[in-house]
């Protein structure tokens, strides 16, 4: 452990490769090591005004011809789904923005861990966390932009010109809206507001995807952590041959590994509860709308709107779910640790040295988890709840209307 890992930068970039862009895009900074210069603190804050501009551009308009100018009360049902999570899309973006230096402070500790790792197994076991979590970006990426841009290019663009019976010519956009001053009907207008709305929609799964990535590198490269400390653990009895002063070497590592691992869940844990909570919360309502509106189609026999509806249904389910995966391999993990420390053969240690893994088995029995909001812990027992809550909302309101 104590040799380093040459390859640390290529680890690394490996790692976080992925988030570094998506962060970038959206006005993020925290992988900056240097102090920002003059130039680059003034192109990150017009991304992050074009970022909110994009977002409040799409929300605002859709809110007022929501409350002023449609009156059928099952077509504003319909259209709460798109507009709800574009405002849980600006809630999560002011988050990610709140805690960039706690993100920072994140991935500085990531690189650190890389950068002491001395044993090639040890890297193994890292890299195979790492291309976890890059697998589950990419897979939450790709549901994400697909059917965003099903809903938002493909959907609208299919339907065509629709004629009203009073002879009035209407353009399909992603979103209907309300253009106080000028008509959203016209050229160029309508091609210019169409384009925003898409390029608001990238802002929009970007967050998701970014927030999904992050909650995934932070967790697999814990799980990565203490997949090492398991190991550590065993090598204390495992190497009793090589005298009392290497024993107290491997006690001092693995106590000083175990609390550096905790250190690290507990600043992931703090970077990331709210979000992950306005992320729970607006996932759950999300799928409680698009529950209803897929019903209600259903009925009405509208293949379209179905499939618009089921595809929507399904991303963000596949998303809540990849949260809760992750939280229940932390989990997992965590008990594995507390199950090695409990059948350990500590009567193989030399002279007193017992009493030395006494506070590793304790502290291996504190629980280990990433919350949503420090109430929620995020598990498959969670995703079924979230499910079912979903579940029961949407009938609820099903039964109302």
């Amino acid at each position: 452990m104590t040799e380093g890992n040459r390859n640390y930068k290529e680890d690394v970039g490996y790692t976080t490769e992925l988030c570094n862009y998506l962060l970038r895009t959206l006005g993020i900074w925290p992988f900056s090591k240097k102090k920002k210069g003059y130039m680059e603190s003034l192109l990150k804050l017009l991304v992050i005004l074009f970022s909110y501009s994009l977002l409040c551009f799409f929300v605002v308009p859709a809110i007022l011809h929501l409350l002023l100018i449609e009156k059928n009360p099952h077509v504003k049902l319909k259209k709460l789904p798109l507009i709800f999570y574009n405002v849980i899309s600006i809630a999560k973006y002011s988050g990610l923005l709140l805690q960039e230096n706690q993100i920072a402070r994140c991935l500085k500790h990531v690189e650190e861990d890389w950068k002491s790792i001395g044993s090639e197994r040890y890297r193994v076991i890292m890299k195979e966390k790492a291309k976890l979590g890059r697998r589950l970006l990419l897979i939450c990426g790709i549901l994400m932009y697909s059917s965003g841009g099903f809903n938002r290019i493909f959907l609208p663009l299919s339907r065509g010109k629709i004629v009203t019976p009073q002879n009035i010519t209407i353009r399909p956009l992603p979103c209907s809206g309300y253009y106080i001053f000028f008509d959203d009907q016209i050229s160029p207008n309508y091609e210019i507001i169409f384009c925003l709305q898409c390029i608001s929609g990238l802002v929009t799964y970007s967050i998701t995807t970014v927030i999904c990535g992050l909650a995934a590198l932070f967790v697999m490269h814990t799980c990565g952590q203490l997949e090492i400390l398991v190991e550590l653990i065993e090598g204390i009895v495992e190497k009793t041959d090589n005298g009392e002063n290497q024993t107290n070497k491997l006690i001092s590592i693995t106590v000083e590994h175990q609390i550096r691992v905790r250190s690290f869940l507990q600043t992931v844990e703090v970077t990331m509860h709210q979000i992950c909570l306005f992320e729970l919360m607006g996932c759950t309502l999300t799928m409680c709308f698009f529950g209803y509106c897929l019903i209600t189609d259903w009925s009405n026999r509208n293949p379209t709107s179905i499939c618009t509806y089921f595809i929507g249904l399904s991303s963000v389910t596949s998303h809540i779910f990849m949260f809760c995966f992750v939280g229940e391999q932390l989990t997992l993990q965590a008990e594995k640790v507390a199950l090695t420390s409990c059948v350990l053969d500590w009567y193989r240690l030399p002279n007193n040295k017992a009493k030395s893994v006494i506070l590793i088995m304790a502290i291996s029995h504190c629980p280990m988890r990433i919350t949503a909001g420090n109430v929620i812990e995020l598990s498959l027992q969670t995703f079924g709840q979230v499910i079912k809550t979903a579940a029961a909302y949407c009938n609820m309101l099903r039964t109302v209307t």
